[in-house]
């Protein structure tokens, strides 16, 4: 068994989905028997890669078996499981979603994920396989551990041939780069086995006569560029370092290669190993995907504050868009849409003045009304700060939406109430300041 991530992230999920259903390979052989959904569910998936905000929308990669590795599908789940608690610690499959078709037409099992770049309780950015040294290893020690378990044979790099960086090993089978490394990697391993070459020299001499090129030489690399190639490709490893005993490498590294399983001292090692590194990841995503402690709204002690007579409450007015949204003061206002400002100038009489007597009906109910709007809003707030509770303690991203979406109705709502409130308390100011006489008219001259 060997875990695979490939180079992969950019763009819309339909290719990245199309390939993994299609019932045809990347070299247009059909699929016998066809590709087989594993886990998980392809439309939320989907839905989740594109409509992610950021540059790199997913991961991919393979979970693939050897032709006379015939895992049950029991075991496979266990793998899925345990690839869960080793890549997202803290996290799991109700927050990193996953999406995962068998392929079993070349002869073997492959277990193809395709993971969103998303943690989708905060919406934050997740890679379930970040770059670096750290992350290969985890891979490496990963399947090293389930090929202990499951009685498979370890993955062993033969050190005759070409080290394959992180980027070639993300790079799709079939490039052209990947292609010539394995080729020269076999060749080589090959020649030192049976003698044909004794030193790094005698295989930078052998490359210059069919033409080749040695851009660079380091002491564990050489850059060879190839005829017909734009770039150089560089060449890392044993067999390919300065001053390299080839005869004694070829002793090694058969010794090695025979040895295809764990021993005890082995086994430990890399089992600490592999926790250390899960320890890690756990305390960054708790670190990074914990949701903040809900602040508390400051609108919530609103109604305790004074509010200046006559004046419109500043705070009032930024809540809500005054010149858009009309204010439920009374049937006629509503089916009119007056504006907050209109409202306002029609409490006050017909000149706009504030100090303007009130019918007397509005002055027997005014008082009502502000109690009435008062407790409206209280019965209101306790349903917020519900819905804020329901959208910090969201599972899933649909539950996410759903309590989103009740939130903002709730809001726009007390929006609307806290206006009819700032209406009802100018009534009432107005009420208490109105003369006990009419005003005397100015002497015309």
């Amino acid at each position: 068994m060997i875990v695979q991530f490939f180079n992969h992230g950019k763009g819309k999920s339909k290719s990245a989905i199309g390939y993994l259903l299609s019932a045809k390979d990347s070299e247009g052989k059909i699929r016998n028997p066809p590709p087989e959904i594993f886990y998980g569910d392809k439309k939320l998936t989907a839905n989740l890669i594109d409509n992610n905000p950021n540059e790199f929308k997913y991961t991919s990669g393979v979970i693939a078996f050897r032709d006379n590795e015939k895992p049950t599908t029991a075991q496979l789940k266990q793998i899925v499981k345990a690839f869960y608690e080793a890549f997202a610690p803290g996290l799991g499959p109700d927050r990193v979603n996953m999406f995962i078709v068998k392929h079993q037409d070349k002869g073997n099992v492959e277990l193809h994920f395709l993971v969103p770049r998303l943690d989708t309780k905060t919406m934050k950015s997740f890679n379930i396989s970040p770059p670096g040294k750290k992350s290969q290893q985890l891979a490496n020690d990963f399947q090293a551990i389930w090929n202990d378990k499951l009685g498979f044979s370890q993955v062993i790099e033969d050190p005759l041939k070409a080290v394959f960086s992180q980027f070639d090993k993300k790079v799709p089978a079939g490039s052209t780069s990947k292609k010539i490394k394995e080729r020269v990697s076999q060749s080589i391993s090959k020649a030192i086995r049976n003698g044909t070459l004794k030193s790094r020299d005698d295989f930078t001499n052998f490359l210059e006569s069919r033409g080749c090129e040695i851009t660079r030489k380091g002491k564990d690399y050489i850059s060879v560029k190839f005829p017909g190639e734009k770039k150089a490709i560089k060449f890392k490893g044993p067999a390919f370092s300065a001053n390299t005993d080839y005869q004694a490498l070829a002793q090694t590294a058969n010794q090695q290669m025979n040895n295809t399983v764990l021993d005890p001292i082995q086994k430990i090692k890399i089992l600490n190993r592999m926790e250390e590194s899960v320890q890690q990841r756990l305390i960054f995503n708790k670190s990074r995907y914990t949701p903040k402690k809900r602040r508390p709204d400051p609108n919530k002690n609103l109604l305790k504050r004074r509010v200046p007579k006559i004046k419109t409450n500043p705070q009032i007015s930024n809540l809500i868009d005054i010149s858009s949204q009309p204010i439920a003061n009374n049937s006629n206002s509503v089916e009119k849409g007056i504006s907050f400002q209109d409202a306002i100038k029609a409490t006050s009489g017909a000149k706009g003045s504030q100090n303007a007597k009130s019918p007397v009906s509005e002055r027997k109910t005014s008082s009502g009304a502000v109690q009435g709007v008062a407790k409206s809003l209280g019965s209101l707030q306790m349903q917020i700060d519900s819905a804020q509770a329901d959208l910090a303690n969201a599972q899933t991203l649909e539950d996410r939406i759903k309590a989103e979406a009740k939130l903002n109705s709730l809001i726009l709502q007390k929006n609307k109430l806290l206006a009819e409130l700032e209406q009802a308390r100018i009534a009432e100011l107005n009420q208490e300041q109105t003369p006990g006489h009419t005003p005397r008219r100015r002497p015309r001259p």
